[in-house]
């Protein structure tokens, strides 16, 4: 049992070991990666608080969330589309260069939600306690 434990791998196991750690090790920084990109938002960027407080709106509001809105920014203005399950459209209109910032929240034609994006998130906030 001694003389087992002193031989040395073969060289094809040695590097079989070694890709798998590096796969691994690769694996597992990539996936704290993501994580990390997940909790970027956290941060107050405001294109994420415009998004959060429009999912926000859309969840009090108890409506079917097929697509949850998807956001770009250009300048002060972000605007945001999704849908509903049946199909009709989600848009959100918000203005990240006034303070504070606003935003409004419409399914099809209805305002679901004209006001300060802020607002939205501290409610939301006050729910979870």
């Amino acid at each position: 049992m001694a003389q087992f434990m002193t031989r040395r791998l073969p060289i094809g196991v040695r590097a079989a070991l070694v890709v798998t750690s590096a796969v691994l090790l690769a694996g597992g920084l990539s996936s704290c990666a993501s994580q990390v990109a997940a909790l970027a938002p956290v941060g107050g960027d405001a294109l994420a608080g415009v998004r959060f407080a429009s999912v926000d709106v859309l969840l009090a509001a108890k409506v079917g969330i097929l697509e949850a809105p998807v956001c770009t920014q250009a300048g002060d203005a972000v605007s945001c589309t999704g849908t509903l399950t049946d199909g009709t459209a989600i848009t959100v209109r918000a203005d990240v260069g006034s303070t504070p910032h606003t935003m409004i929240v419409k399914v099809g034609d209805q305002v679901l939600y004209d006001g300060d994006v802020q607002s939205v998130l501290d409610e939301a906030a006050r729910a979870t306690k």
